[in-house]
């Protein structure tokens, strides 16, 4: 019955939390709202003169960097999108809130990008046989054309990529297409000067190992976080030793620790304890020490048999 009395007061507790949590969140409109839009509009005008221009010179390469560029704006527009679901307040039916929607739309934009870049492989690896001429200057000319849109992008974006998960990933991304960039102007200046064409599929190709090996390094958290893992940076065991040591704390279990979403971390355990006033310190613990803003504890006693280790 102990741990029933405790519910009620941790309910409590756990509502004035759960508010807390959402002043962390980001506010609507502003600079960086109208910073994403006109990020997305360069980077759809600067697709379609890509994916034209590599119609054109007939260049895989350049119409790999269009597509990635598209990839970009979409991811953009997707974080957009996410970036204000994300302010719904919490409601009984959606009591965490919004937050989440952001992770996943970082989510569908790094399984996108990896669709693109297989496709991109496929081409590329046709033309390694019979490498057709590329007109080097017009795919040197876009290129950096490519090159001043996505360092503008960038530019655009940082001050809203500090907040969000899915525009640091984009802005990021930006910063990679313009190491791209200078590699296709590259390509296209050994095409124009030497004449060697199979530089175009070998840009592709690598364009595409750079878009797999930058999904690789980002999507880990968003994955741990989709499955409910613990936060990388939270380690399950220490936690619960930094509970175990608390005054009047003889045993912690049935820890489990994961996202709410990027700002909340959240948390439940069992605390087996002496008094239920302990209950009120382990929060404090788990919020000071682990950033665990929202925390779940049951308390019990050492002659109570914790009901979910009979089940």
């Amino acid at each position: 019955m102990a741990g029933h009395r405790h519910s009620h007061a941790g309910h409590g507790h756990d509502h004035a939390g759960h508010d807390h949590g959402h002043v962390h969140l980001r506010p609507t409109g502003g600079a960086g709202d109208r910073a994403i839009m006109w990020a997305v509009v360069v980077n759809l005008a600067l697709t379609v003169a890509q994916v034209a221009g590599g119609l054109i010179a007939d260049s895989t390469a350049l119409i790999a960097d269009g597509i990635h560029n598209l990839s970009d704006a979409m991811a953009l527009v997707l974080a957009f999108g996410a970036r204000r679901l994300a302010q719904r307040p919490a409601t009984p039916v959606w009591s965490f809130g919004w937050g989440r929607v952001e992770i996943i739309a970082a989510f569908v934009n790094f399984l996108a990008l990896i669709a693109v870049s297989v496709w991109l492989a496929v081409e590329a690896i046709g033309r390694l046989a019979n490498p057709p001429e590329v007109a080097g200057g017009l795919v040197m000319g876009l290129a950096g054309f490519a090159l001043v849109v996505d360092l503008a992008t960038a530019a655009l974006v940082y001050r809203a990529a500090k907040d969000s998960v899915n525009i640091r990933a984009a802005f990021l991304h930006n910063l990679a297409d313009a190491g791209v960039s200078v590699a296709v102007i590259l390509g296209g200046l050994l095409i124009w000067v030497f004449g060697w064409y199979l530089a175009d599929p070998l840009l592709t190709l690598a364009i595409s190992v750079v878009i797999v090996w930058h999904v690789a390094s980002e999507i880990g958290p968003v994955f741990r976080s989709l499955m409910l893992a613990a936060p990388a940076h939270l380690d399950a065991e220490e936690v619960l030793d930094a509970l175990r040591d608390l005054p009047g704390v003889t045993d912690a279990h049935h820890l489990h620790l994961w996202q709410i979403d990027e700002k909340r971390n959240a948390a439940s355990v069992h605390l087996v304890a002496d008094d239920p006033g302990r209950v009120v310190s382990a929060k404090a613990m788990l919020r000071e020490r682990f950033k665990i803003g929202h925390a779940t504890v049951e308390y019990e006693t050492e002659t109570q048999i914790c009901a979910d280790r009979l089940a």
